[in-house]
């Protein structure tokens, strides 16, 4: 204990990395009581060197978030000839350490784990600053189940120009098994680099292999730059769809062709977990319990039915039908008299403008709406999605409307001609319920029954 160093108003408890730049400690807040990390830059490095800079613009830089899925920054100190940042201390593992324990995660604690890191990095984008190094590593859960994502070393801020020193002493790039083909071209600092290797990061989770090969393989840069990973159903065979888009989406090419902000992926990832049926927390805490590292989340309580109170009497039943089945038969009779009256009833639209069963040389729409949406065409309702059958319609102009109970409503006007399909494929906004956690955002429920 007595070779562990002192740090003002903290007790080290132990030191847990030692490397040439930074060394890390566990240690306590003594006045708080609060358990916290700290990364110091290591004794044989002068205050004046690119590191020490290095240190100081990683602590400007985490000074300017403050995310539930983001490691926090307590304080910055420099004291001399030394330097340090008190950082919030994560009660659990890096992803990497679970990865090397389990290999693949269940889809819903992958798309869960994702989510997690999509958010913080919507909150450090929209703040000017890309994380460029998204890998295991640097991604931590939780005993609780929270995501958090660290180590801002290497990250770009519009508003510091200087390239960041590595504080590893490397040298190096991030780890090519999550570069971005625009990183490994030495291109700017982009935020939907971020995406790429999150996506990167997903589909490892996925199929327990990353995408374009080992970090150290110099022919990972070919690969990044020119090919398609092989498809995530070679690996999961029962892999869920809307899943399967985000990492397609994630690992194009261009930058252009995907999610263009971390806020729309975190969208698409909190849709996926709808369809899964499960929220970003039990998912998580269910891969935890399957890894032997936490304990299953319970399973939801099953109200009981309340006492039914007692029903009519048959003979009370029975008359009752019997005077329906006599109104049923006037009624019927009734309907045949107009009837002859009037003529057979056209199967033409009336005056009102009704859709008509069968249009005559009909044209098609088709709907895909994300988490699912109920689709009502010109006042009437057709089918509830996300994957909606193709309506037939006749030539012409229609109004199309899709509601979700957790949304605002989307309305679209569509010009159909004969034989003409129209895709409308439409994200609901979905709305967090008053009252729910952001670990809770992905709850929103499915509808009971998609049927039409």
């Amino acid at each position: 204990m007595s070779s562990l160093p002192s740090f003002d108003g903290c007790e080290v408890a132990e030191k847990v990395v030692t490397g040439p730049i930074v060394e890390v400690y566990r240690a306590t807040q003594v006045p708080l009581g609060r358990r916290v990390t700290i990364k110091a830059l290591a004794a044989s490095i002068v205050p004046s060197s690119p590191f020490a800079a290095a240190l100081e613009r990683e602590a400007r830089l985490l000074g300017q978030l403050n995310h539930p899925n983001i490691v926090g920054l307590y304080d910055f100190v420099r004291k001399g000839d030394r330097l340090w940042l008190v950082l919030e201390a994560v009660d659990g593992w890096s992803l990497a350490e679970l990865i090397e324990r389990g290999k693949r995660f269940s889809q819903p604690a992958a798309a869960a784990i994702a989510r997690g890191i999509a958010h913080a990095l919507a909150h450090a984008h929209a703040r000017g600053i890309v994380h460029r190094d998204v890998r295991p590593a640097n991604v931590f859960i939780t005993k609780g189940g929270v995501v958090k994502l660290t180590d801002f070393s290497v990250a770009s801020d519009e508003r510091l120009p200087t390239a960041p020193e590595l504080l590893d002493g490397s040298g190096g790039q991030p780890s090519l098994a999550y570069a971005s083909p625009e990183q490994v071209l030495g291109e700017p600092p982009d935020p939907r680099s971020d995406l790429f290797s999150l996506g990167a990061l997903l589909y490892e989770l996925i199929a327990g292999t990353t995408p374009f090969g080992a970090g150290n393989d110099p022919t990972a840069t070919l690969r990044i730059r020119n090919e398609p990973p092989a498809p995530l159903g070679r690996f999961t065979p029962d892999l869920a769809p809307t899943l399967e888009r985000v990492v397609q989406r994630c690992l194009q090419k261009m930058p252009a062709h995907r999610y263009q902000t971390a806020e729309e992926l975190g969208a698409a990832l909190d849709a996926a977990l709808v369809e899964m049926g499960t929220t970003a927390r039990d998912a998580v805490l269910e891969a935890l319990s399957a890894l032997g590292l936490a304990v299953k989340p319970s399973s939801p309580v099953i109200m009981r039915q309340p006492p039914r109170r007692p029903g009519p009497s048959v003979a009370v039943v029975a008359g009752v039908l019997f005077g329906f089945f006599v109104l049923l038969a006037a009624g019927g009779v009734a309907i045949d008299l107009l009837a002859r009256r009037s003529g057979a009833a056209s199967s033409e639209p009336g005056p009102a403008g009704k859709l008509e069963l069968v249009p005559a040389s009909p044209g098609y729409l088709r709907v895909v709406a994300q988490p699912w949406a109920k689709v009502i065409v010109d006042g009437e309702a057709f089918d509830t999605t996300p994957f909606a059958r193709a309506i037939p319609l006749g030539a012409g102009t229609h109004y199309v409307r899709l509601e979700h109970p957790q949304a605002p409503t989307e309305r679209r006007t569509i010009e159909l001609t004969p034989g003409e399909t129209i895709l409308l494929d439409v994200t609901m906004k979905v709305r967090r319920p008053a009252g729910l956690s952001r670990e809770s955002a992905a709850e929103t429920a499915a509808p009971a029954d998609s049927s039409p």
